[in-house]
């Protein structure tokens, strides 16, 4: 590959990435135009987006969506246009078309028709007002008071066969530089005309609001408009045809024809144009301009990086904490052999100096990989209107936390998990408007979607004001569908009974939609939750709605952790989920519906013994037991062990089903002293003792170690 082709493919691929950003801000501008039609100002802010992304196009070679972008722009650039009705549904039709052919230029696939748009474009063109032979605007001498000198000018154009057109600029208020802005106008102008008068004079405060010109040109209006329309430069632009009567001439005028522009009939009494100067304060004028400024400076110093490179920084910081670990466990061994050497104190404050150091370079740079979760919030507005739309429902979306960190891995896990619920929120959660005003609710739902920390986790929350669910009809659907027998149904308590709708095919759904009922999709929020050691906890209130709560660890590259042994082998979980640690002895430990419990002060605890219990009966009950008190979303469940190893700073590193075939284990890591500690998927490991039911009294779970040759393939690199 040459170097211009590598130029050129990273060029595309930054193109790629800013056009997503550009996507979401048409998205969320069809919104607000969708709320306030016929805003000006977000028919520009449009008119800006569209126009970055048909410049930025056509500079890396995408032709076909240059060109569409290009018809989209020029219609916005219509006076008419922002009045119109479907301007919104445009807007709307454009992001995803332009989104689908991203897709496809990604993929180098077939490109998707632009029939449809261009076909709303056409429309949005074609304004009745215009139609029906409203008057084109005119200027009198009188009104612009030009000199006669310019007046001559004026008529000595038009006898050499020139149109002389009065140009009307109004400059962005948003423009930073406004003078420099009204030079690029009178530039582009001078490139098609002679410009024969400028008002006002370069100079006065007046130049920075809007600025007229007289130009003398053979092209038509259009193209004079379109001269003038410099996104983030020229708000409005109006171009006019003068008639003879500015000149010294009498009205009778000649003018010259072309295809483009047909012959005006002379009017006697000239229409005079309604100028609406912009009544802009000094502050209003300022304040957008300091904006600008400080939004462009804000821009000056965001560096954009490969997401690769951060988390290759961050697996060498990874590294430097085993070599930490190593270092401690030498020195403390260097401590027993040589108790009072002098180079002990030496050793142990350069140990204390690197600790500091590297747990400063660690925070930096998992700062360096969070981000907000505004990044995510901001998809769901214009999802939430689609499927209101497709449920028939009235939905206002509230949000809430959007500056709450998170780590860009689990960020980008967790979109497709939040869609479902959302989704479901709306077609499942939200009753119809006529439903709701009967039992006394406003015809408008709510979803609420919010994030907080708490602890060393990151809360998100999907919360509607619907009909809630109902444990009843869940008990029911699951036996109907043979999730469970009757008797097991009645033993479920609510909450637990709530969690059959995260199990695979379940749903209460009575139709199968475009939207929901085929039972995929809580689901795989259970299975992404799990992979990312998260829990999912439902909260529900028949007739007031339902609230989903997700609990993420902040990050996953690092973690505090808990190291213990069970039949001699080294287990950890992150520490974050332990809430005390009892000491117990094995005849403590009674058995209620078969399974082991421990009755930790007024609290019934159920446990989940990770080993085999000892063979002989005598020793089982004589036995002393550690169990770990965790809490697994808003459960709590007891883990046996043999004996605690303390805690540990632990990097994790994540195991392939060639290495680990079972899913309770989330990773693994290396100790200072270079053994392998396995990470135990504490959500698995407890979804996996609620659903394995020992069916005769006196048995016991077996353990949930991992077997034999998952070890083997473990210690071996992957290969048994």
């Amino acid at each position: 590959m040459s170097q211009s082709d590598e130029r050129m493919a990273e060029l595309r691929e930054l193109f790629f990435e800013s056009a997503q950003e550009l996507l979401q801000a048409l998205n969320d501008e069809a919104l607000k135009l969708e709320k306030k039609p016929g805003d000006n100002e977000i028919v520009r802010s449009i008119r800006r987006t569209v126009h970055t992304l048909k410049g930025d196009a056509a500079a890396c070679g995408y032709r076909e969506l240059s060109e569409v972008a290009h018809e989209l722009e020029d219609a916005l650039a219509l006076e008419s246009a922002a009045g119109h009705t479907t301007l919104a549904e445009v807007a709307f039709t454009a992001a995803d078309l332009f989104s689908a052919m991203l897709a496809a230029y990604r993929k180098r696939s077939k490109l998707p028709s632009r029939d449809p748009l261009r076909k709303m474009v056409k429309k949005l063109t074609e304004d009745p007002v215009v139609k029906k032979g409203r008057k084109k605007a005119a200027v009198t001498a009188k009104t612009l008071g030009w000199t006669e000198y310019e007046k001559l000018a004026v008529q000595k154009a038009q006898e050499s066969g020139n149109f002389v057109y009065h140009v009307l600029a109004q400059i962005d208020p948003h423009c930073a530089m406004p003078i420099a802005g009204r030079q690029l106008v009178q530039n582009a102008l001078a490139a098609i005309g002679e410009i024969l008068a400028t008002r006002p004079e370069a100079g006065l405060p007046a130049a920075t609001k809007q600025v007229e010109f007289l130009v003398a040109t053979d092209k038509s209006a259009a193209d004079v408009t379109s001269k003038c329309q410099i996104p983030t430069i020229v708000a409005n632009a109006k171009t006019d045809l003068l008639p003879g009567e500015v000149a010294t001439a009498p009205k009778k005028t000649v003018k010259r024809a072309s295809a483009s522009e047909p012959v005006a009939p002379v009017s006697d009494s000239p229409v005079v144009v309604s100028e609406e100067p912009a009544e802009v304060s000094v502050a209003e004028e300022t304040a957008p301009e300091t904006a600008t400024q400080s939004h462009t400076t804000l821009a000056e110093n965001i560096l954009r990086v490969d997401a690769e490179r951060i988390d290759s920084v961050l697996n060498l910081v990874g590294e430097l904490i085993i070599g930490k670990s190593m270092l401690q466990q030498a020195l403390n061994e260097f401590g027993r052999i040589f108790p009072k050497e002098a180079l002990r104190g030496k050793f142990s404050d350069a140990m204390a100096f690197q600790a500091r150091v590297l747990n400063d370079l660690q925070r930096s740079v998992m700062k360096i990989r969070m981000v907000p979760v505004e990044q995510l919030f901001r998809r769901f507005p214009r999802m939430v209107r689609d499927v209101a739309r497709q449920c028939d429902r009235d939905v206002e979306l509230v949000l809430s936390g959007q500056d709450t960190d998170l780590d860009k891995s689990i960020l980008d896990a967790i979109a497709e998990p939040l869609t479902h619920l959302v989704r479901n929120a709306i077609s499942h959660g939200l009753e119809p408007a006529d439903e709701r005003q009967k039992s006394g609710k406003p015809a408008k739902g709510t979803v609420r979607l919010g994030a907080y920390h708490q602890g060393n986790q990151v809360v998100v929350e999907v919360s509607d004001d619907g009909r809630g669910m109902d444990a009843a009809r869940i008990r029911a659907k699951a036996i109907e569908l043979g999730f469970a027998t009757a008797e097991e149904a009645a033993r479920l308590t609510d909450a637990e009974a709530l969690e059959y709708i995260l199990r695979p095919g379940f749903s209460t759904a009575e139709q199968v939609t475009e939207v929901s009922g085929r039972g995929v999709g809580m689901d795989v929020v259970q299975s992404i939750l799990h992979r990312l050691k998260g829990t999912v906890h439902i909260e529900t209130h028949p007739g007031q709605g339902t609230t989903f709560r997700l609990k993420l660890p902040l990050t996953l590259a690092i973690i505090k952790a808990l190291l213990f042994k069970v039949e001699q082998r080294l287990y950890a979980i992150p520490l974050n989920s332990v809430v005390e640690i009892a000491r117990t002895r094995a005849s403590e430990v009674h058995q209620v519906d078969h399974y082991e419990v421990l009755q930790l002060r007024n609290q019934v605890l159920p446990l989940v013994r990770l080993g085999r219990p000892p063979a002989d009966v005598a020793d089982r009950a004589a036995s002393k037991l550690f169990v770990l008190v965790i809490s697994v979303g808003e459960r709590k469940f007891g883990l046996i062990v043999d004996g605690l190893e303390g805690e540990e700073e632990l990097v994790i590193k994540a195991l392939d089903d060639h290495a680990v075939s079972t899913d309770l284990v989330s990773g693994a890591s290396i100790l200072g002293d270079g053994r392998v500690v396995l990470i135990l998927n504490l959500s698995a490991v407890v979804e996996h003792f609620s659903r394995a039911r020992p069916e005769t009294p006196g048995a016991v779970n077996s353990g949930l170690l991992l077997s034999h040759a998952d070890r083997a393939r473990l210690a071996t690199g992957g290969h048994a």
